[in-house]
């Protein structure tokens, strides 16, 4: 993982002296360190009602969010308790006066504070406390989202989710058309547009909206410790027990095959290679059960089984060697001897993996402390699925059809085509920001009229009418105007307003 923690060139104002701890020591807490997550402001509003309508974000979330709320997930206490502790995490400004990064960071020096632990490591302390926690988890604040922006809120120096950024902010003026993301845990993920908003389920959708349901705080595959199993849908079937759809990616009873190294590897139904990662997570008895579960045919019933049938008590899970990053097996103690592949299954939970194109940037002072230190240049793969995790409604590849999990209705199909200066991926002949994701349309942590572009890509030009700005990228319904002004829109060429008028200073963008 190259960026575990993440800077733009702005962020030198959190390093300088003059810049006073307002909270607390932490060092990068939680997974706020990143790109896509959630954050402050006001609602994010739901386009219409999704059956049955139980909860909504429309109108009910309209209170600007500051750093005391965000407290479902906690103790009742306040933000920090008072106590004292070894590591002084969090004890103010006496101790950590954020005069420089060394005050305040709690790692080893050179070490991470998010993921890739050392055996000498001491970063849990940035944002746990053994026995003075004030919050669940023995987080050093009262909740998720307030153990995050204790750093990541411009005061220590590290990436700054109230500034603006490509992730948008989750700052914004309540009454300049802001709309963010909310990470406080004052909602649950089902209240996700396109989301289920029947399940209960406190591991997926039940569960409180936070900044750690985008971000993995403890390490990532992708970028930005971009969540491995966003809404634990790698984790969740295809289908419920009746047949439903859940928009979940497990892939049940896939295929095994044993290569010339000796790794055994899956396939589903259509024959293609499930490529790691995969999930490492199980539920607690004996055996274990996996997420990415190992089963063995047994020849005295000819069912596949998960038990190993030398110890009931034990998975095959513990028994073979996983290698859950690379994406398959091995059976270093030969105990599969003598097993036709065709009796060997697996159920594969694939991890999410979001990749983007990422330079180096120069700022001494983290560079000093050993901190990696870049800023994202473009997108690679894997955004929009990770978006239609929670907005799994509106994971749609074509247009022309009604479509949605949870829901029928028409969906806008990710495309080719963009036009300059938008956000994409790559195509398949390898140009850049070609593709459509959702991203091209929209911030990850938020947005107002300030940030939001005309189709000329000029910023902060006009107000936004709508009653919420969606996180939206561009104003009104300008990203429309910007894309669809070639053949799919000829009825528009009487309307020389735009493409072929040249005001005064702008050059019209093709």
């Amino acid at each position: 993982m190259k960026s575990m923690v993440t800077y733009s060139k702005e962020m030198t104002t959190g390093i300088k002296g003059g810049n006073k701890v307002k909270k607390f020591s932490l060092s990068l807490a939680l997974a706020m360190a990143l790109m896509l997550t959630i954050g402050v402001s006001v609602a994010l509003a739901a386009p219409g009602d999704y059956p049955p309508g139980t909860q909504t974000t429309s109108d009910k979330y309209t209170t600007t969010l500051d750093s005391t709320m965000g407290d479902t997930d906690s103790t009742s206490w306040g933000l920090t308790n008072g106590l004292g502790n070894a590591n002084k995490t969090g004890e103010g400004t006496d101790v950590n006066d954020g005069s420089t990064l060394d005050d305040v960071i709690k790692n080893v020096p050179g070490q991470r504070t998010h993921g890739e632990y050392e055996n000498d490591t001491n970063s849990c302390a940035s944002c746990h406390q053994t026995h003075t926690a004030s919050g669940k988890k023995l987080l050093f604040k009262n909740g998720v989202y307030n153990t995050c922006t204790a750093c990541h809120d411009g005061t220590l120096g590290f990436y700054n989710v109230f500034e603006a950024s490509n992730a948008g902010t989750f700052g914004g003026d309540p009454a300049n058309g802001a709309s963010v993301h909310m990470a406080t845990g004052s909602m649950t993920v089902a209240a996700a547009p396109g989301g289920d908003r029947d399940s209960t389920d406190t591991n997926s959708w039940g569960a409180d909206f936070t900044c750690a349901s985008c971000h993995a705080p403890h390490g990532s595959y992708s970028d930005r410790l971009l969540h491995y199993n966003p809404n634990n849908i790698g984790a969740t079937a295809p289908t419920d027990a009746s047949g439903n759809p859940t928009g979940g990616k497990k892939i049940m009873n896939a295929t095994v095959t044993k290569g010339a190294d000796g790794h055994y590897t899956a396939a589903d139904a259509d024959g293609n290679a499930v490529s790691g990662p995969w999930l490492y997570g199980y539920t607690y008895g004996k055996p274990k059960v996996y997420w990415s579960q190992i089963r063995v045919k047994d020849p005295a019933t000819g069912t596949f089984t998960h038990k190993y049938f030398d110890d009931p008590t034990q998975s095959w899970n513990d028994v073979l060697h996983v290698n859950y990053r690379g994406g398959y097996f091995t059976d270093d103690e030969g105990v599969l001897a003598g097993i036709a592949d065709a009796d060997i299954q697996i159920d594969v939970a694939p991890a999410t993996v979001v990749k983007m194109s990422q330079s180096d940037l120069n700022i001494p002072a983290a560079q000093a402390l050993g901190l990696p230190v870049t800023q994202i240049d473009g997108y690679e793969k894997g955004i929009s699925a990770f978006c239609a995790a929670c907005h799994t409604d509106y994971n749609s590849n074509s247009a022309q059809t009604e479509t949605g999990t949870f829901s029928k209705a028409f969906r806008h199909k990710i495309v080719q085509g963009l036009k300059t200066g938008m956000v994409g991926e790559p195509d398949a002949y390898g140009n850049q920001n070609a593709t459509m994701i959702c991203l091209s349309c929209h911030f990850a942590h938020g947005t107002d009229n300030s940030l939001m572009k005309d189709a000329r890509d000029v910023q902060g030009a006009s107000t936004d009418v709508n009653a919420s700005s969606a996180l939206k990228r561009y104003t009104n319904m300008a990203v429309c105007w910007k894309c669809h002004v070639d053949s799919k829109a000829t009825q528009l060429k009487n309307n020389d307003a735009i493409w072929d008028k040249k005001d005064a200073g702008t050059a019209p963008i093709y």
